[in-house]
């Protein structure tokens, strides 16, 4: 079958064998291009099927697929935060095959259900979502609150309509015309203030770049005691201001991947936020590919400057 993967000549479609084993058969419809790809590619990933941001059919129906399978038997998961899962060690498109491809097997484990309307191209939006709603569950937010987002690519923006979703104020930064563009159309307010003069700051900041000048930004425009979430993957180590952090008593809370929140999913609860903002898809899906124009489609997704939000393969095509 027809798969994408990294090779010594780079990002290509290849023949690899049809999925064999135990597991659920899934047809993958779409699979997104993360962030956290390229990061890895140029780490040395070779010899998987890439795409961990996958929406497919199982019997026929539409589901996304959570690309972790967590143990369910270790403290972190018995306590509700199997995001901190010490069985992790396999992920979809990182250890396992993943998406980019004709055909994938998982764990019954990884299978998300969808709410009705909900299509397997939309819902390879449900994981980089669930990373938004994992770092907006962690904030502890309430009605009201002044909320900052930094960066609007998927991650920002999903982050920023979960916050929005629960009551808070939302503003969000966005550095390509594209992004402020999708965050318009999603009713988010484009642009952040911050303190000056006698404002406060903002209640709670989420850096979503992942660099030592959004996370210097987000302590900046924060209020004194208020709370900086970082769903942003910091891939080397990170410059924290520690005297403007200090002086103001910020709480800084670091996110990763997704678990459970109140006993649900929070695959689950991304895909009923899917769901209840349904122009979701066509604000964030810029790019559609398919398998044979693997490199176009990854030279695309780093082009931000370009126009591209969230890039995906449709493998069927």
């Amino acid at each position: 079958m027809r798969a994408v993967r990294n090779t010594d000549e780079g990002i290509r479609m290849v023949e690899v064998p049809d999925p064999d084993g135990d597991g659920v058969l899934v047809e993958p419809i779409a699979a997104g291009i993360c962030g956290s790809d390229a990061h890895m590619i140029a780490n040395g990933l070779k010899d998987v099927t890439l795409g961990h941001e996958i929406g497919g059919l199982v019997d026929g129906r539409p589901v996304a697929i959570q690309p972790f399978a967590f143990c369910g038997d270790c403290e972190a998961c018995h306590g509700g935060r199997s995001h901190l899962c010490v069985g992790i060690r396999n992920g979809h498109g990182i250890t396992l095959d993943g998406g980019m491809a004709e055909s994938l097997l998982v764990d019954p484990g990884c299978i998300v259900e969808l709410p009705d309307g909900i299509d397997a191209t939309s819902a390879a939006l449900v994981e980089p979502i669930a990373v938004g709603v994992h770092a907006v569950n962690l904030a502890d937010l309430q009605p009201g609150m002044r909320v900052a987002v930094i960066g609007a690519g998927p991650i920002g923006i999903a982050t920023a309509v979960g916050a929005a979703q629960q009551g808070a104020e939302v503003a969000i930064s966005a550095r390509h015309p594209t992004q402020a563009t999708a965050a318009e159309r999603l009713g988010l307010t484009v642009g952040i203030d911050g303190a000056i003069g006698k404002r406060p700051g903002y209640d709670v900041v989420f850096d979503a770049a992942g660099t030592d000048a959004s996370l210097a930004e987000a302590i900046a425009i924060t209020r004194p005691t208020g709370t900086v979430v970082v769903p942003a993957i910091y891939w080397d180590d990170a410059t924290l201001p520690g005297m403007a952090w200090a002086m103001k008593e910020i709480r800084l809370v670091p996110s990763i991947f997704y678990g459970h929140h109140h006993g649900v999913r929070e695959t689950e609860l991304a895909a009923s936020l899917l769901a209840a903002v349904p122009d979701l898809p066509d604000a964030l899906i810029t790019h559609r590919f398919p398998l044979e124009r693997a490199a176009e489609a990854f030279e695309t997704a780093a082009d931000r400057e370009g126009g591209a939000i969230k890039v995906i393969f449709e493998p069927q095509t």
